[in-house]
Order: C-alpha cells, then structure tokens, then sequence
C-alpha cells in the first residue's frame, strides 16, 4: 500500500516510456501521486501521454521531462518536493549486449544511476529505487536464488546491471537511503517480449526461431503484480538500503512456453533451433520470501494472461 505521506509529494520515474516505466506510472497516477516521467525522445513521450489518457485530468498531476540519458550532459529538472525516484531507465536486452554496444551499456547502466543517486544524495531525496536484474546472477547451480546468492553475470547486460547496483551502495555509504529491486522476466499488456513474438511467429505461419535447445527456463512475473510490489518498498523504511528479487512463482521452459501458445491458438508453430550467440541464463527463478514478508502475494498468472488474449 503506498503511504499517505506519499501523496502530498511527487516520485521522478526514468525510463517512464518504456513497458515497466509506463506501468509504474498508470499505477501510482491511480494511487493519487504526482508524477515526474523521464523519457529520452519527444515521441517516446508522445506515446506514453496516450497511454494515460484513461485517467481524467492526468496532466494535473504529472509532468515529462524529456532527456537522453546518453547525451553529453543532463539537465535536470526542478527536484524540489521530490520524495522518491524510482530508476527504470537502461539498456535491457541481453542479445544486444556486445562489443559494438559496450559503450551504450556502461553509460545507460553503469554510468547513468552514479549520476542520478548522486544528485538524489545531494538534494536529499527521501528514496531511490534502483531497478536491476535477475541476470546479475548468472549460471547457478542451486535454486530457488536468494538475495543472498553469489552473483556471477555472464553477459555484458548482467554484468553493467551489477555495476550499477555497486555504484548504489556506494552511494549508500555516504548516506543515500536506496533499495535495489531486481525484475525476472516481467511480462504485460504493451510489451514485445518472447510471449508476443512466439504467438505472431504462429499466427502468421512463419519460422519461430528458437536460440539454445528451448530447455532454458524462466520466472516470469506480471508487471502488475511488480507494480503492487513497489507500491510496498516505495518510501517503506524497513527497505532502505536492501535488496529484493522479483521473480515469478513458477518456471517455464521456451518449449513449454510455446506449447501452451499453440494449444491456446490450436495451431502448430514451425520451429527452427539456432545456438544460441551470447551467454544466455539456463535457469532463472528466485525465492520471494523476503518481498513476501512486506505484505506481497501474486494476483496475476502467465496462463491466465495468454488465455485472455
């Protein structure tokens, strides 16, 4: 539940354009907060303001600002009355994690949140919210992961997320009140993800590439029920300065995944095994018992998701 305190007060969200960031931003306009939405293009923001054109008078309680967080230089907007950041913006792929992106990675990932925490340090924001990944962790050979599990990043998206969550806490020393949340596989309504590409792929009869052997499992969680999430940590003291893994409660293998597709579309998919061409996490669920103990609890379900639409 986010707290009254909250409502007088607005939250900054970066990273407001892309699928989690829009959602974070539908979520707490509901909850009556005020909202500063970073987006890095005037069409990216364009987009973002159709989206909330369901909530009536949204504009009174949201402004944009739009910057390119790979631009020379960033020019903040007014921070006063901020009480929160929440940090989504980055680069996320992990396919496109290679040596002719490796600059694009270290400024999104890396050198971005050392200047955002340092500028919430010195106007004393309340809370920042640092969005990382469940990639940090790597190969793993004992599951559920815990927040307590040795990270070991094998590629280059993991291992900039990893930066990052270490520029945090090093903030963190000087006095920066922080919580790291870390995404697995979040899905929703607005996103082009593997759940969207297998169901086009069939619908329109053409080859669905699969990368690896399609046993790789993943977690996947609804990006509602990780809004509701970060409705609990946000300005919630028992989190500062802690971490929480966000990982759906059941695994599915790529092979599964297209399975319950096809049942669902009573069509075969024509499926074309490639190997895979960057590190790729084999296996990726986590235990959210610690996320649990703030009050959390799944609403949402992947088959019921596919099945609705």
């Amino acid at each position: 539940m986010v707290k009254q305190k909250l409502l007088k007060k607005r939250i900054l969200i970066t990273g407001a354009t892309g699928f989690i960031g829009s959602h974070l931003c539908l979520y707490f306009l509901k909850k009556g907060l005020k909202i500063i939405a970073q987006g890095s293009s005037s069409k990216s923001i364009a987009t973002l303001k159709e989206k909330l054109k369901i909530f009536q008078n949204h504009d009174e309680n949201i402004e944009y600002w739009q910057q390119n967080f790979l631009d020379e230089t960033i020019k903040f907007p007014d921070f006063s009355n901020i009480k929160a950041i929440i940090h989504c913006a980055s680069a996320t792929s992990v396919r496109e994690g290679t040596l002719e992106n490796y600059d694009k990675y270290f400024k999104l990932n890396v050198t971005t949140p050392k200047i955002l925490a340092k500028k919430a340090l010195e106007v004393e924001i309340e809370h920042f919210i640092h969005l990382s990944s469940g990639q940090v962790y790597g190969h793993q050979t004992s599951f559920p992961i815990t927040e307590k599990t040795i990270k070991n990043p094998i590629n280059l998206y993991g291992i900039s997320k990893l930066i990052g969550e270490h520029i945090i806490a090093s903030f963190g020393i000087l006095g920066l009140k922080y919580t790291i949340v870390r995404p697995f596989s979040v899905f929703g309504t607005g996103q082009s993800n593997i759940i969207s590409l297998i169901k086009d792929k069939i619908l329109k009869d053409e080859s669905l590439t699969i990368f690896g052997d399609g046993t790789q499992t993943r977690a996947f969680s609804h990006v509602k029920d990780f809004c509701r999430a970060l409705g609990l940590i946000i300005n919630n003291r028992k989190c500062y300065n802690e971490d929480y893994n966000l990982s759906g409660p059941k695994e599915y293998s790529v092979n599964n995944l297209i399975d319950i597709i096809s049942n669902k579309l009573n069509k075969k998919p024509n499926i074309v095994y490639r190997e895979a061409n960057v590190n790729e996490i084999k296996r990726n669920i986590a235990a959210v018992n610690k996320i649990q103990n703030l009050g959390f609890f799944f609403t949402e379900s992947l088959e019921d998701f596919i099945n609705n639409q």
